[in-house]
């Protein structure tokens, strides 16, 4: 499995229709920002601000032009106007609720998975999923470092985010984050007899690569959405 080239370090992400913009990349098979961009014929700079959330120096959303809001209205298979109303609540007749499904909600970003017990504090920020999704589910939100989960059918790179499920803590072959006993967070796959393995062939570390069950504080939950970074 090659890797991918070193990234730039990319703030944590929480713009307004970033669940929106995973959802659909899902369904089409789209694999990352970049990808999307194109797929929307709009300006990966466009893109990228949006989903990191770029603001004014006021606080107040970058805004995207008329026909940039109608090209991603088009690509996300969305109604203009509840874009519109997304990415700038003060727009008129913002204050009438949307569907449920479009209404998006706050994921807090609890930390990064990966690096180690001098990551243990918690990121400042959230990233922003449609809160149908969140229906029944305890969702927490982590910063990847490292591509030791670079493979297989849902590889997961430095610096995407996984959002995960507190209430799925136990399911095999699935991606899940787990904290290590006196040690930081780490993304893996569960594997029968509560073994932590890597996806990514090309990932050695010995520490790492394989995580026995002694070595495990607790099992996070399991990973429910992948949100990529590099474009």
């Amino acid at each position: 499995m090659t890797k991918r080239g070193k990234r730039s370090d990319i703030a944590a992400m929480r713009g307004p229709i970033n669940g929106l913009i995973a959802e659909q990349m899902r369904r089409k098979g789209i694999v990352n920002l970049r990808d999307f961009a194109d797929y929307a014929d709009v300006s990966r700079a466009t893109v990228y601000d949006l989903v990191r959330g770029r603001s004014t120096v006021n606080g107040a959303w970058m805004k995207p032009s008329l026909d940039t809001l109608t090209k991603l209205a088009t690509a996300l298979e969305r109604p203009t106007h509840e874009l519109l109303y997304l990415i700038d609540p003060d727009a008129p007749g913002a204050n009438i609720p949307l569907a449920a499904e479009v209404a998006q909600v706050p994921v807090a970003i609890a930390g990064r998975a990966g690096a180690g017990p001098d990551q243990l504090q918690a990121l400042e920020g959230h990233t922003y999923v449609e809160s149908e999704f969140t229906r029944g589910r305890d969702l927490i939100a982590f910063r990847i470092e490292g591509d030791s989960m670079a493979g297989g059918r849902h590889p997961i790179y430095q610096d995407d985010l996984v959002i995960v499920d507190r209430k799925l803590q136990g399911e095999v072959n699935n991606a899940v984050v787990a904290r290590l006993v006196n040690d930081g967070y780490v993304c893996k796959r569960l594997r029968p007899g509560n073994i932590l393995d890597s996806t990514n062939a090309d990932f050695t570390d010995p520490e790492l690569a394989v995580i026995t069950p002694d070595r495990i504080e607790e099992v996070v939950g399991k990973v429910v959405r992948i949100i990529h970074t590099d474009l």
